[in-house]
């Protein structure tokens, strides 16, 4: 190759890095904005917000609603943003039914208000709903052995609005109210909507539930079900709620493995309770016989739907009478009929290192069936305590099969810093936002951050993980921790151009207060920010300039580069490689590089 020849490879060298470095840039979004105390209208010294469900309206992104909780007063409400998330309003209105005014559910991981958007940009809010009579009446009916403070019939209700929490129609998805005895039905936590705005003349609405029955005490305890209640009217009515883990379990190769790998160990018995003897379960109980199909159902289970009206919904498995428990499997369950029937696939096996934390999303991307999303928490080594990490798995033939699982997060394994309750949005365009609560930046003070990755072609790559939060939320105040343990996952999204975060915070807690050092004192707060990857109302990404800019040098570079050849060939008559003439045109090209 001769000298000259290197030199144009040397360039396009050069132009190579300096394109690859800008497309580098165009993958980091524009910028993360401050973040903004959402709740800051609320001066109450007792305040108590738990993370808030975020939802962007479809007809302009703008708009964005944020449902929550106040953990004191037990009552559930909306925010309402109209500058994408940089500053936000409290409406006076609640989804709650009047007579259903709570919606506290003692949860962990989850939204207490779950949101979706129908055609005309419906919204719809789906909430656990009560109130004391519901505690005391089961109370009161409880059996004896049962432990009473736990038991509550509580029932789902679904609030819509057509002016974005202005104002709210109301309707009883799961009526529980009255129930006695074993009847006694516990519908918690509610754990998502799901809207088919396209196969019916009506928004066909569907929401997920848990439902308990906690006074079903051994030897014939319930196990919990996940359940999915069905409107066809836009949330008008519902039919009867559907168990969608009825046939999962029927096979006996199932049961049969979930109890094969259950945990061995020592039992460790209540206080006061004798271990001297044994005693059987009785004859023809459920705990006689844990091999039954009784004894298994299901947890959590969280839902979307893609873009044929296909329903999918993940949760976990979950048993009673069964000694030991068998660990957590994951499953799907999917409905082409609009839920009128479901087919269920295992897509993980029995493991002690499945977590209970597991969101789904779907994007037309990846083919035909477009791209089911799947990011759930996992503890490598379940006996290390307060430690597990994020995973990511996809499936392009609507649930079939599955990738192979990946971890998100981009610190060191070996740090052992625990990663939690994971969170996953789309945006129009196809990109794949996930976040998730971090501890790698805690001073020792058990605190955690927010972190968030993002996927711009289908999840095959992913953007280096981004610190959301401009403190480390400090969690020896509040609920989050300091044995409440009511935790939420991050509220999260997506545009095209942005993604807003919102996350519970106890940073105005006065440490000098003398309530605020007790178990559960201090404030939590509502704080939001977001990921810019286009100016808020339109824009060029920072990035994408300095693409541009690059290109741009590169052409303005070449076309000097080509005058000082063409001159030098003039003055030289053309002169070939190897003489004083080129060796001239060189030295002149590295001056005008220069």
């Amino acid at each position: 190759m001769t000298k000259r020849a290197r030199c144009r490879v040397g360039l396009l060298a050069v132009a190579c890095v300096l394109v690859a470095e800008g497309a580098a840039l165009a993958a980091e979004p524009l910028r993360l904005t401050k973040p903004v105390n959402a709740t800051k209208g609320d001066d109450s010294p007792d305040r108590m917000y738990a993370g808030p469900f975020l939802l962007v309206d479809p007809a302009d992104s703008r708009n964005v609603v944020a449902s929550y909780v106040n953990f004191r007063t037990r009552r559930c409400g909306l925010m309402r943003s109209t500058d994408a998330g940089q500053s936000w309003k409290n409406l006076e209105q609640t989804p709650a039914l009047p007579n259903y005014p709570f919606c506290l559910m003692n949860n962990s991981n989850v939204f207490h208000g779950p949101m979706a958007f129908g055609r005309n940009s419906t919204l719809y809010y789906a909430l656990s709903g009560w109130d004391v009579e519901d505690r005391e009446t089961s109370k009161l009916n409880a059996p004896a052995n049962a432990v009473s403070n736990r038991l509550g019939n509580f029932s789902v209700v679904l609030g819509r609005s057509t002016d974005l929490g202005d104002t709210w129609q109301r309707t009883l998805v799961r009526n529980s109210r009255g129930l006695q005895g074993e009847a006694i039905e516990d519908n918690r936590p509610v754990m998502g909507v799901a809207v088919d705005s396209k196969s019916g003349k009506d928004d066909i609405v569907y929401v997920t539930y848990q439902a308990s029955y906690p006074a079903r005490v051994s030897p014939n305890a319930a196990p919990n079900l996940p359940m999915v209640a069905v409107s066809t009217d836009g949330g008008r009515t519902f039919a009867e709620p559907v168990n969608v883990a009825a046939d999962a379990f029927k096979a006996d190769a199932v049961r049969a493995e979930g109890i094969r790998v259950a945990p061995t160990g020592t039992t460790i018995p209540p206080p006061n309770v004798s271990t001297t003897t044994t005693t059987a379960p009785p004859q023809g109980s459920r705990a006689a016989d844990p091999n039954r199909v009784e004894n298994w159902g299901g947890r959590n289970p969280h839902m979307t739907i893609d873009g044929k009206g296909n329903v999918y919904v993940i949760w976990h498995s979950s048993t009673a009478n069964i000694t030991p428990a068998p660990p957590t499997g994951h499953f799907l369950s999917k409905s082409t009929d609009r839920g009128r029937t479901w087919q269920t696939t295992q897509v993980a096996p029995f493991d002690r290192r499945n977590g209970l934390a597991s969101r789904l999303a779907w994007s037309s991307k990846g083919g035909d069936e477009g791209t089911l999303h799947w990011v759930h928490q996992r503890a490598e080594d379940p006996d290390l305590a307060s430690y597990s990490n994020i995973y990511y798995r996809q499936s392009t033939d609507g649930g079939k099969s599955w990738s192979e699982p990946r971890i998100l997060p981009d610190e060191d394994p070996k740090n052992l810093n625990g990663k939690y309750i994971p969170n996953i949005s789309v945006a129009p365009n196809g990109r794949v936002d996930v976040s998730w609560w971090d501890t790698r930046d805690d001073p020792g003070i058990r605190a955690n951050d927010v972190y968030y990755t993002y996927s711009e072609d289908n999840g095959r790559t992913w953007a280096k993980n981004i610190r959301v939060t401009d403190q480390s939320i400090n969690r020896q105040y509040g609920v989050w921790g300091v044995n409440f343990d009511q935790s939420s996952p991050i509220g999260m999204a997506s545009t095209n151009a942005h993604t807003v975060f919102g996350w519970d915070d106890t940073r105005n807690t006065d440490p000098n207060f003398p309530d605020n050092r007790t178990v559960g004192g201090g404030v939590q707060d509502v704080f939001t920010a977001n990921a810019q990857f286009k100016a808020i109302g339109g824009g060029t990404p920072r990035a994408a300039k300095i693409v541009l800019a690059s290109v741009a040098g590169l052409l303005a570079v070449g076309l000097v580069l080509l005058a000082v050849a063409v001159g030098s060939r003039r003055r030289t008559g053309g002169s070939g490689p190897g003489d004083d003439a080129t060796m001239e045109t060189r030295s002149a090209t590295r001056t005008s590089v220069r």
